[in-house]
C-alpha cells in the first residue's frame, strides 16, 4: 500500500477510535479525506453533495415529515434548524460508505453506497435517540424505536447523493482496504453499547461484516475478470 493511502487510513481508523470526541473524529476524518482528495478529487465532490442534499433533505423532514417521518432535534448548534454536526455527519458517513466501493463501476456504486450508508444509520440512530439528540414523534411500525420510514428514507437520500459520483467504469488500485474502517466504525459502537443497546448493534454489526465480505469478494471477482480480459 502507498504512503498516501496508509496515512489516510490510519487517520480515519483514529478518528473512529476516537469517535467520543466529536471534534476530534470530525478533524481526523476530514483530514483523511483531503489527503485522499490528492488523488480522487471525487472524494471531496462525495462530501460536500452528501452535505448539501443532506441538509436539504433533512430541512424537508422537519417542515413536512418527508421522507424520514416526523422528529425534533435536540441537538445544537442549528443551521436553519439543522444541527451542523448531523450535516456534517451526512458528509463523513457518505465517504466512509464512499471509499471501499469508489473503484466500482458506476452502477455497482449505485447498488452498494445506500446500503452501506443504511446499515450505518441501523447503528447510529438508536444510540442517538437513546441519548435524547433526537425524538421520534411517530414510531410504528419501528425497529427498536425508529420508524422504518427513517431507513427508506436514508436509502432514497444515500441513493441520490451515489448519482453525484463521477462515473467511471475503471477498477484500479483497490481501496478496500477501507471497508476496515466501515466495519469498525460499527463494531465500535457494539462494544461501547449500553446494555439496552446490543440487540439493535448486534444486528448492525453482523450486517455491516455481512456487506463488507460481499463487497471484498465481489471486487475480487472483477478485478480478476479485467486481468484476464486484458
Amino acid at each position: 500500500m502507498d504512503k498516501l493511502k496508509l496515512t489516510a487510513f490510519v487517520l480515519l481508523t483514529l478518528g473512529i477510535i476516537f469517535d467520543g470526541i466529536l471534534i476530534l473524529f470530525f478533524l481526523l476524518s476530514i483530514s483523511s479525506l483531503i489527503i485522499l482528495s490528492i488523488r480522487r478529487v471525487d472524494i471531496i465532490k462525495i462530501f460536500f453533495s452528501a452535505m448539501l442534499i443532506g441538509f436539504l433533505f433533512e430541512k424537508l423532514g422537519l417542515t413536512t415529515g418527508f421522507p424520514f417521518g416526523h422528529y425534533i432535534y435536540h441537538f445544537p448548534p442549528y443551521l436553519l434548524g439543522v444541527p451542523i454536526f448531523v450535516i456534517f455527519g451526512w458528509g463523513i458517513f457518505s465517504c466512509i460508505s464512499y471509499l471501499p466501493v469508489m473503484n466500482f463501476p458506476f452502477k455497482y456504486r449505485a447498488l452498494f453506497f445506500p446500503i452501506l450508508m443504511v446499515i450505518i444509520d441501523l447503528s447510529v440512530d438508536p444510540i442517538m435517540v437513546t441519548a435524547h439528540y433526537w425524538t421520534w414523534i411517530s414510531t410504528y411500525p419501528n425497529w427498536y424505536g425508529i420508524p422504518l420510514t427513517n431507513f427508506l428514507g436514508w436509502y432514497l437520500v444515500s441513493f441520490i447523493i451515489s448519482l453525484t459520483s463521477i462515473r467511471t467504469k475503471e477498477i484500479k488500485n483497490s481501496y478496500t482496504i477501507f471497508l476496515i474502517t466501515y466495519f469498525l466504525f460499527s463494531l465500535k459502537f457494539l462494544i461501547f453499547a449500553k446494555p439496552q443497546l446490543i440487540g439493535p448493534l448486534s444486528i448492525a454489526t453482523s450486517l455491516a461484516l455481512l456487506i463488507s465480505i460481499i463487497i471484498f469478494v465481489f471486487n475480487r471477482s472483477i478485478v480478476k475478470k479485467r486481468q484476464q480480459g486484458q
